[in-house]
């Protein structure tokens, strides 16, 4: 290759293994090396390359159940991205949330001499982490570990929820109900505390009648819904945890005749795109950051400077932005 290109086995040496040094090489003499480099169809060989360096340039992306969920490909997509950026490769291991496969996945990683390990969950949720992830290098994407050195990345749920009562607030309504998740969720409880947040931010008085628990799923968002404008004095707007919650407070409010968001505006969360963008009307909501929480992830991962931070582990959130489209109007007045 160096004789085909005209230059020194040195400078080859630099341009296609990425040395630092090869940034002195100029652009004309590194475009001969690349030619070169396909002209006798080069390919670098890994596995001399890792024991060089002592890095085998690929992550372990080890999960419960995300591989298989529809926010997968964000959030996947986004570790990939980084990673790739890195020149480094992410390899993908689903573990059902059985801890034994959990413990077995971590440790055929371990045997293959990964440069770390994202260890991420479905639901945000503290976790404990397999025994031999304090082995590598290893952030917790969408969890975290109390009392633990691992960093983390979480969504920021509280002002996730203050974003979307306020959205309603800001449009006129003064009475909000609140579907909410499951309450023993870390994403359920702080959300309900960025709904109340947004509820003091405007003079509004916490009316706990107005807040119902469901399980994220459509026919629990139909029934709360349904029982919150049957009331006495009904919510004039609707701040559903979910997506589907949402889809199911829309079937309520049609069939007990009324309009969206002409009677009753409506907030959603999670910004699941075959729902929300196609509902009648589109559906306002925030965005869970999948992607960001990804990247961010794999990012962190291969920052070589935070191999200080054991003492002190990050525990990073990532803001949920709103999504606005055309299910919140004011209020109706008389």
């Amino acid at each position: 290759m160096a004789r085909l290109a005209g230059v020194s086995p040195t400078t080859v040496s630099f341009v296609i293994n990425e040395d630092p040094r090869g940034k002195a090489v100029p652009a004309a003499t590194r475009l001969r090396v690349e030619e070169a480099v396909r002209a006798l169809g080069y390919r670098p060989n890994h596995a001399a390359r890792r024991l060089r360096t002592q890095r085998s340039e690929t992550i372990a992306f080890v999960t419960d159940e995300v591989a298989t969920t529809a926010f997968a490909g964000d959030t996947i997509r986004g570790a990939h991205d980084a990673a790739w950026a890195r020149h480094h490769l992410l390899t993908v291991l689903n573990t059902q949330g059985a801890p034994e496969v959990e413990e077995a996945s971590v440790e055929a990683v371990l045997s293959r001499d990964v440069d770390g390990v994202i260890f991420a969950a479905m639901y945000t949720r503290e976790v404990a982490p397999p025994r031999g992830l304090e082995d590598v290098r290893t952030v917790l994407l969408n969890c975290f570990a109390n009392s633990s050195r691992f960093a983390s990345v979480v969504p920021a749920e509280m002002a996730g929820g203050r974003a979307a009562t306020r959205i309603l607030l800001e449009a006129g309504h003064r009475r909000v109900g609140f579907v909410n998740g499951l309450p023993t969720t870390y994403a359920a409880s702080r959300r309900l505390e960025g709904y109340r947040l947004a509820l003091r931010d405007y003079g509004v008085r916490y009316d706990e009648t107005l807040v119902r628990h469901g399980t994220y799923r459509a026919d629990s968002g139909h029934a709360h819904v349904r029982d919150l404008l049957l009331a006495d004095d009904p919510p004039t707007a609707i701040f559903c945890a979910s997506d589907r919650m949402a889809v199911g407070a829309y079937y309520a409010i049609k069939e007990l005749g009324l309009s969206i968001p002409g009677d009753v505006s409506v907030v959603g969360y999670d910004n699941q795109i075959e729902l929300a963008a196609y509902a009648s009307p589109p559906l306002t909501t925030i965005q869970l950051p999948h992607y960001e929480m990804g990247r961010w992830a794999a990012e962190y991962l291969l920052n070589a400077d935070h191999d200080g931070d054991s003492a002190s582990p990050v525990m990073h959130e990532i803001d949920c932005p709103a999504v606005i489209r055309d299910s919140v109007a004011p209020p109706r007045t008389g």
